[in-house]
């Protein structure tokens, strides 16, 4: 398969007659063979994934641990029109769906498509990242979700649930080795206190060396090690009411050093003073230099020359008390409390390289939020079924970050600068959803959310010497800032039951992604002032759900055309400057194709598609005196193709099941910069092929594995930043080939 014509021809055949297995959330006890039921809570109802007219993915427990999943990263591997990379370990995730993300790597870029952990909205980036262990299932909401997920849901939402503690004792531990001397252990157990009363408690721990290797000390760099951790206690006095209190924590240390440096200016031009940029083929060929004229002379992107060490750090703690109230006559009240804070200190070396041209002290930073949630549901067995609720939040980020660039301080007029800032968001809602039976068969859906935002920012960069010391009396920024904003959004659906297990829905959704000020990195006092606003997207959506052939086939597709207004855009201009502005509008159309298959038993086979046309509309801007028309050109992080196919493969016999698998995924060419520059882009299609075998014995309480990820080992680029002002692009590169030994044993 050479082309991305036949990738895509052999993607979709497969998906015609095949199926991913992505997920059995929960299985009805009278249900003994096919594909079983997926029940879901899309909608804050307990719902089979089949009967919401939502495009929505969901994962169980079994299929996390098969695909092994670890953080939520990999769920780009399974997801149609998701994409996920995490430049610095996790403290700076980029989340795209259906085109729909956030370049911004600042520690308050807000994603775009939410995140949620049981329930309880994870707004800072450094949170978003955590590890996934011992979960009842996940899922992947596809679309705006203005209504019940709120404000910054443009994209989507993400939802993990933990496993939540039952009746009986039971749990499991398992242990792992891996190359690049990976070790793992993760384990949980129930605990039931009392005949009302139980706990879970959970933990993960990882550890492994690094992967790329400096010429300059000779060592291996972007070494990783990990841990988390989760108690959860249950309190049932009665059928009426379920009451959880969970608590969480965990921590990432990593050094930062993972970036591959490539020159873009001319060494002729700049040898006479002169900053030309070279042509495409010829940064991307290692022919350019940076400001100080340096070239990258070591083809091999998992071989570099650093200046110094480098860490990235996060460290997490959250709390949280979900309680469910039956109030008599099917009626159900819902609340959601939620602490979460997280810490996140990295060291950068801008430019991945022995000649470095600035540090960067990322921090420590530190980001708080306290949040409530109260929803009250109506009875389900009645034509006219809704939810009322009502959501506040407060968020306060406290930021502290120093650039050190001596190296290139004839550019600035001074050596580093020091930057403070504070920022605070209050946000308050209303909500509401109800759904009215037309007839047996055809269902209307309506709902809308009033949305409030306030927030604040004191802003204030120094001057300073490369130790600190400031240069100037004053502050070279001091900005107070403060705005708010009251926006809606809101959905209107109807969906059709044609035949039992098949339906038909169509919805409108209109979702919004809050504004904010600019806080990045590399401002002057006009930038550091610009207020961004909100940007809205309509949604307009058709789908498809059925499972057929006595549950032996399951086919979900969906088509869907976005209309995008304001569209925030992180810019990093030429002269080295970095804004958000409100620069476009622009249109997303694409078709998702979600099959699921078990032709004969102990054999699942299946295939997702995702197919996306994106570009700017009116996207014309000004930058250093030159007038840029950017309208076509396609949205940043959006692949006009992806698909992905798995299989799994079990042989019983009287010791135990056999068992094969395998997963392979591609993603079409991206753009990570407006301007569809080839150097600034993936360079082509990416691909990954994952394969795993296994043995479970012992009445199913012994599992022995072994697993291979990237088994082909390939090496594609996930992410590039230029910063035109000093002439160089950092570029991040996949993890090569791992594999390993996975021992589980369950009680």
């Amino acid at each position: 398969m050479n082309s991305l014509k036949t990738y895509l021809l052999a993607g979709c055949g497969v998906a015609a007659v095949l199926g991913a297995p992505t997920a059995h959330a929960q299985q009805a006890e009278t249900e003994t063979d096919g594909i079983a039921d997926i029940v879901i809570t899309a909608q804050r109802r307990s719902e089979s994934l089949q009967d919401v007219p939502l495009a929505v993915s969901a994962l169980d427990s079994e299929r996390i641990k098969e695909a092994g999943f670890k953080d939520v990263e990999d769920l780009t591997s399974t997801v149609p029109n998701l994409n996920i990379s995490a430049l610095w370990g996790s403290s700076s995730p980029k989340i795209f769906m259906r085109g729909i993300g956030n370049n911004n790597f600042n520690q308050t870029a807000e994603s775009k498509v939410a995140v949620y952990l049981d329930q309880v909205y994870l707004s800072a980036p450094s949170g978003q990242l955590f590890q996934m262990y011992d979960l009842e299932r996940i899922e992947v909401l596809r679309g705006p979700q203005g209504t019940l997920y709120g404000k910054n849901a443009t994209g989507g939402a993400i939802s993990v649930y933990s496993k939540l503690p039952g009746r009986d004792t039971e749990g499991y531990v398992r242990a792992g080795y891996g190359n690049y001397d990976a070790y793992e252990l993760e384990g949980a157990a129930t605990l039931p206190l009392s005949d009302t009363l139980s706990a879970r408690v959970a933990g993960t721990w990882s550890k492994r060396d690094g992967y790329v290797k400096d010429l300059g000390t000779g060592k291996t760099v972007n070494d990783a090690e990990q841990w988390a951790a989760r108690a959860i206690l249950r309190w049932q006095p009665s059928d009426a009411v379920d009451i959880k209190l969970n608590v969480h924590g965990g921590s990432s240390d990593s050094t930062h050093n993972n970036s591959v440096h490539r020159g873009i200016f001319d060494p002729a031009q700049l040898a006479l003073g002169n900053f030309v940029k070279m042509s495409a083929n010829d940064i991307i060929a290692g022919n350019a230099v940076d400001i100080l004229g340096y070239a990258d002379p070591n083809p091999d992107p998992y071989v570099n020359t650093y200046e110094g060490d480098t860490f990235a750090k996060v460290d997490l703690v959250g709390v949280s008390l979900v309680s469910d109230f039956e109030l008599g006559d099917g009626y159900t009240l819902t609340s959601v409390s939620g602490y979460e804070k997280s810490k996140r200190h990295v060291l950068q070396e801008g430019n991945g390289a022995p000649s470095t041209i600035f540090t960067i002290d990322w921090g420590p930073s530190t980001f708080e939020s306290i949040s409530q949630e109260l929803r009250l549901s109506s009875p389900t067995d009645s034509s006219f079924s809704w939810l009322v609720g009502a959501f506040a939040f407060h968020e306060k980020g406290t930021v502290h970050n120093f650039y050190n660039l001596a190296s290139v301080s004839f550019a600035l007029g001074f050596d580093a600068f020091d930057q403070y800032y504070t920022q605070k968001t209050d946000t308050f809602a209303a909500f509401a959803q109800g759904s009215l039976a037309l007839t047996d068969r055809l269902n209307l859906t309506l709902g809308g959310r009033i949305n409030h935002e306030k927030r604040k920012l004191d802003h204030r960069t120094f001057a300073t010497t490369a130790a600190g010391v400031s240069v100037f009396p004053g502050p070279l920024f001091d900005l107070q800032l403060s705005e708010s904003w009251t926006e809606w959004s809101g959905r209107a659906a109807i969906d059709y039951e044609i035949a039992d297990d098949v339906l038909l829905f169509a919805s409108v959704n209109r979702g919004f992604t809050s504004g904010g000020f600019n806080t990045g990195a590399f401002n002057d006092p006009v930038g550091a002032e610009r207020i961004f606003n909100p940007e809205t997207v309509v949604s307009y959506e058709a789908g498809i759900k059925s499972t057929l052939f006595d549950r032996r086939l399951r086919i979900n597709a969906t088509a869907f055309l976005y209309d995008y207004s304001d569209l925030q855009v992180f810019t990093f201009t030429a002269g080295g400057l970095q804004f958000i502005e409100n620069a476009s509008n622009a249109t997303i159309k694409g078709i998702e194709l979600e099959v699921q298959a078990m032709p004969v038993d102990n054999l699942e086979l299946g295939a997702s598609v995702g197919l996306l046309k994106s570009e700017y509309k009116d996207f014309v801007r000004e930058t250093g005196g030159v007038t840029e028309d950017l309208s076509g050109n396609r949205l940043i992080g959006a692949p006009n193709s992806q698909f992905n196919i798995v299989g799994k493969y079990t042989v019983p016999t009287s010791k135990g099941d056999f068992w094969l698998r395998g997963d392979y995924s591609y993603s079409g060419h991206r753009y990570y910069d407006e301007r569809e520059l080839r150097e600034l882009s993936s360079q082509g299609a990416t691909e990954n092929l994952n394969a795993s075998i296994g043995y479970t014995g012992m009445n199913d309480k012994f599992e022995l594995s072994f697993w291979v990820k990237n088994l082909t080992d390939e090496v594609t680029i996930i992410d590039v930043v230029e910063v035109g002002l000093f002439g160089y692009q950092n570029v991040w590169y996949n993890m090569p080939r791992t594999y390993g030994l996975s021992l589980e044993y369950r009680f």
